[in-house]
């Protein structure tokens, strides 16, 4: 049967197919419940190793229309009345090419085949208008998509649901056309569809492309950030990054990225992916598209936004949309997508941050780069537990031994500070060491810690045993004002929660301090410009802000601030730290997580009001006008950022 494919399904596949074809007809099926179709029948423990996440139609439609699909409608706009050009514009359709090199169970495919037989519909519908004639003569074939999955199951789905499509699509042309449709049967050939690692594949020779060529690569590859990925998978981005200075911090994702970008190189071919948004953030960000945009450049984005599919199990993560070509491409228009209130702003370039500007890339710094006093870890005990307290045990050991207290300090990091729970620490010299050693209590805590760091595989561990009453590294400082700044804290909260201790107070490496800090510093840093450049540079834990002395606070631009202006932050976030402690309540309370997806908790009001007024001044001392939205701001501050560094050479 030369011309058409021979499709064999596994017993698994074929009974659920026949199923489900009983169950609710062919002509009823669509992309997402067989998308959600998939997803049900893989197991648990698949999905999650694959990182597999499906794909809504609106979701697709993000993906498709910038790619290609306004631009063919916008031809067909211009086409109408003029059979040549719609001729032409049916020509350039019919040679076009689509492949998702991560198909999964097809829907890229299956919604572009559709978008584009709709499309060739209308065209013949003008056409008939001109030469009155009913003539269909169809152009577009399953033969010009193309795909990779890793899991055979998929593949079979993938190829059975173009066919299903095609069929779709015959039926809504005899209802436009009467009694025309095209023969479904035997099926027609479908590109190549192919089961495999598609990072270790050579897409070149699945889809050959020449430098005039239109081809597309689009689709929503497997993220997995780089703890959560098999020897396998890191295997498979050593074998294509391995020229590239810290690629094992990458995202799975980051391999098809690089590869789409070789592809494309010096061709007209562009790719589109839905992606996590760590890989346009953090540590990642300067590592994988300084390699990107040697080669390619972004022609469109949609910055962050929650992901929403129909599959069951919803994945609950925040998504960009990134497209890219070839990066000597000067025709191409950039477009800056807002999926806040469904807008987008043309602009001159959009950088690796998906905001407008030049390409800057932020790294880590030792130093502040605006000259802000030096932010430090917290101290490390690496004690087993045998200098910490809980607050009960020191309140029954103070109750005991009350002149003992003297020889404590509060303990205070991420957690205790967010969630309000108190903690003390044993903080003595070695010649408070001598005086102690003879009670019981103290001598079993201190030997606890001994006995752990001997057994330390680390030499350094091992010689801190010589001094079992002290910390493993201390920074504490005897500050009058220290301001702690957690090192994770949650992504649902409009602010992460940050506060002020004295020298009473031991930090611990949980958290950040600036040791003999102004308070005007955490007015700044309390603001909503500064919680811009830690969501959009620092990077996540899992989907938790993480903060980091080099790579937030370093990095981060203030302009030069006067002393009315600075008084103005000091006043504004003492009032904050007033309500704070006026509203009563541990600090997660307080500020809630009004961002979150299911469930979420409002901020205090009389804080979000104290906060909001704080981000206005904040705002101005930035720019005299205000800021339309989150995008504007950190345009700012990355040109701000690429002037002071290279101001600094």
């Amino acid at each position: 049967m030369s011309g058409y494919a021979l499709v064999v399904f596994s017993k698994k596949s074929r009974k659920l197919i026949i199923e489900a074809g009983e169950l609710i007809g062919w002509d009823k099926v669509n992309p997402d419940i067989l998308g959600s179709m998939l997803q049900a029948v893989a197991s648990e423990d698949k999905r999650s190793h694959l990182g597999m996440h499906y794909t809504s139609v609106p979701n697709i439609m993000k993906v498709i229309n910038p790619l290609f699909l306004d631009d063919l409608h916008e031809e067909f706009e211009k086409a109408k009345g003029n059979e040549t050009k719609l001729n032409n514009l049916l020509e350039r359709m019919r040679k076009m090419k689509f492949m998702d090199p991560a198909c999964g169970s097809g829907n890229f495919l299956i919604i572009t085949y559709k978008e584009l037989r709709r499309l060739e519909m209308d065209i013949f519908e003008e056409l008939g208008k001109i030469n009155n004639s009913t003539m269909y003569v169809p152009t577009i074939d399953l033969g010009q998509f193309y795909g990779i999955e890793l899991e055979d199951f998929a593949v079979d789905v993938t190829r059975l649901s173009l066919y299903i499509a095609d069929h779709q699509m015959n039926l809504e042309l005899k209802r436009r056309y009467g009694d025309y449709l095209r023969e479904t049967l035997p099926l027609h050939k479908v590109g190549d569809i192919r089961c495999g690692n598609a990072l270790r594949l050579d897409w070149n020779e699945i889809l050959p492309h020449e430098k005039d060529d239109e081809v597309y690569l689009f689709g929503n590859p497997p993220y997995l950030g780089y703890s959560l990925q098999s020897r396998e998978q890191k295997g498979d981005l050593a074998y294509i990054f391995k020229d590239i200075k810290g690629f094992r911090y990458l995202d799975y994702i980051s391999g098809w990225f690089e590869l789409s970008s070789r592809y494309i190189a010096n061709t007209k071919a562009k790719f589109a992916f839905v992606t996590t948004n760590s890989i346009t953030q953090g540590v990642q960000a300067p590592i994988l598209w300084k390699s990107l945009l040697e080669k390619s450049q972004i022609f469109f984005a949609y910055p962050s936004f929650k992901w929403k599919n129909n599959a069951r199990n919803n994945a609950g993560v925040v998504v960009s949309i990134i497209g890219l070509c070839e990066k000597s491409d000067t025709s191409v228009e950039k477009l800056l997508f807002n999926s806040a209130n469904a807008s987008v702003k043309y602009v001159k370039n959009i950088s690796p941050y998906l905001s407008e500007g030049e390409d800057v890339f932020i790294t880590s710094r030792l130093e502040s780069i605006c000259g802000l006093p030096e932010m430090l870890l917290g101290s490390t005990p690496r004690d087993d537990g045998g200098l910490i307290f809980k607050y009960e045990e020191y309140e029954e050991f103070i109750k005991c031994y009350p002149n003992f207290k003297k020889y404590f300090k509060y303990y205070i990091g991420s957690a205790e500070l967010i969630n309000g729970f108190k903690r003390n620490v044993l903080w003595i010299s070695n010649k408070e060491f001598n005086e102690l050693q003879d009670n019981l209590k103290i001598s079993q805590r201190i030997k606890k810690v001994k006995n752990f760091r001997e057994k330390s595989k680390r030499k350094a561990t091992k010689e801190l045993a010589n001094e079992p009453y002290k910390f493993a590294e201390i920074r504490w400082k005897p500050s009058e004002l220290t301001i702690i700044i957690p090192r994770v804290s949650s992504e649902n909260r409009m602010y992460v929660p940050m506060g002020v201790v004295d020298a009473s107070t031991i930090i611990s490496d949980s958290a950040m301090a600036i040791y003999d800090a102004p308070l005007w510093l955490l007015g700044l840093l309390e603001s909503r410009m500064h919680m811009v450049w830690l969501r959009n540079v620092g990077g996540k834990l899992k989907t938790d802000y993480r903060y980091s002395a080099t790579l937030v606070y370093n990095t981060f631009p203030v302009p030069e601030l006067s002393t009315r202006r600075k008084n103005e932050f000091e006043e504004l976030i003492g009032n904050i730290l007033d309500i704070r402690e006026e509203e009563g309540g541990t600090l997660a309370e307080l500020y809630g997580s009004p961002l979150a997806a299911k469930n979420p908790k409002p901020m205090n009001p009389r804080l979000l009001e104290a906060h909001q007024e704080l981000d206005k001044v904040v705002d101005r001392a930035y720019k005299s006008t205000d800021f339309k939205d989150d995008n504007e701001r950190l345009a700012l501050l990355l040109n701000m950022y690429s002037e002071m560094v290279n101001k600094k050479g």
